[in-house]
């Protein structure tokens, strides 16, 4: 049996590792990484070093190859959708386009599927995602290979699905080590779907030379729904410490303007959504999810552990936080003493 050619676009991100790993170790897949080559790879992976914001750079860079899947990472615009059709519309036999949920209008649809409406007003990222899927979709009418999938927030190594933090998520476990509140966007209450990349990459390397897959999109959620009140005590109770936390609705804490909270609490985090399973379980027959809330968390804090040099201080955030808290506790108090 010869080996499919696989062609990933990215290679180092959360997502993208993971499935760079899972494959090159599978003897069936013969793998390639196109990226900038900041980072090296196994010996069994192929690199091809290319700067896809270069106009011209990845025409140049596959010229003369084919693959039976390209799996790209690095789309974020409808621009450069269009470009990608043009240059593999006759270089492989499927074509991954990484989307995400955010494309969708979570204000008005509680229990999403692959058609719900794609509106979201607050969220940049999430409408040129949306964009660069209508590109796509009218190449899939006219027969390109083009399969869309949207994961939910997905995370491994040093990233923990938070509500508000600094430049990395350590700065929302320092404070909780320090004793100090952490601030969570609402009431904590609304539902979240995690998902660890290791359990995306296992489920989304099924679609690879899946034919049925062609020509559909895909919501690659984790059936369990978590709340946020619900990660940040799991964290806690497994950092063996108490936790403080402020809940300070997600309108106000958008008009804080130092950290981007319009698009990633109004335009993602602060809905509750269920994502409906059919598509998923036509197109991915061996679905499962292995890695849970308290597994997941627990892999993260021993990651944190082995790696020292990520475990950085953010003072900026943790002044931020401690000044807004004050500010907040000050109007509660305000509150109960008038009304």
């Amino acid at each position: 049996m010869s080996r499919k050619s696989i062609l990933l676009i990215g290679g180092t991100g959360t997502i993208s590792a993971s499935i760079m790993k899972l494959l090159s170790s599978n003897e069936s897949y013969d793998v390639t990484v196109l990226n900038r080559g900041h980072r090296e790879f196994a010996p069994e992976i192929s690199q091809i070093i290319c700067d896809v914001k270069e106009p011209g750079a990845l025409e140049k860079a596959v010229a003369g190859r084919k693959f039976d899947a390209v799996v790209d990472f690095l789309v974020f615009d409808a621009e450069s959708a269009a470009e990608r059709v043009r240059i593999f519309r006759q270089r492989t036999g499927q074509y991954f386009f990484i989307s995400t949920v955010v494309t969708f209008d979570h204000e008005h649809t509680l229990w999403l599927d692959e058609s719900s409406r794609q509106e979201n007003r607050y969220s940049s990222y999430g409408q040129k995602k949306k964009a660069a899927e209508d590109v796509f979709r009218a190449a899939i009418a006219e027969g390109f290979p083009a399969v869309i999938v949207r994961p939910s927030q997905t995370y491994a190594g040093d990233r923990i699905p938070l509500s508000v933090k600094g430049r990395s998520c350590w700065s929302v476990i320092s404070r909780i080590l320090a004793g100090k509140p952490v601030i969570v966007h609402g009431d904590g209450k609304s539902i979240w779907h995690m998902m660890h990349a290791d359990d995306f990459a296992y489920n989304f390397v099924q679609m690879i030379g899946n034919e049925a897959a062609v020509g559909q999109s895909v919501n690659l959620v984790h059936p369990e729904a978590v709340t946020w009140d619900m990660i940040y005590e799991e964290i806690a109770a497994q950092l063996g410490r108490e936790l403080i936390v402020r809940h300070i609705a997600s309108d106000a804490l958008a008009h804080a303007g130092r950290y981007d909270i319009t698009a990633t609490i109004l335009g993602d985090k602060q809905y509750s959504s269920m994502y409906r399973a059919e598509q998923r379980d036509r197109l991915i027959p061996d679905f499962r999810c292995e890695i849970d809330l308290k597994q997941g968390v627990s892999r993260y804090l021993a990651f944190m552990k082995e790696h020292p040099e990520d475990r950085t201080e953010d003072p900026e955030f943790d002044e931020w936080c401690d000044s807004l808290i004050r500010d907040y506790d000050s109007f509660m108090e305000l509150v109960a003493q008038r009304y």
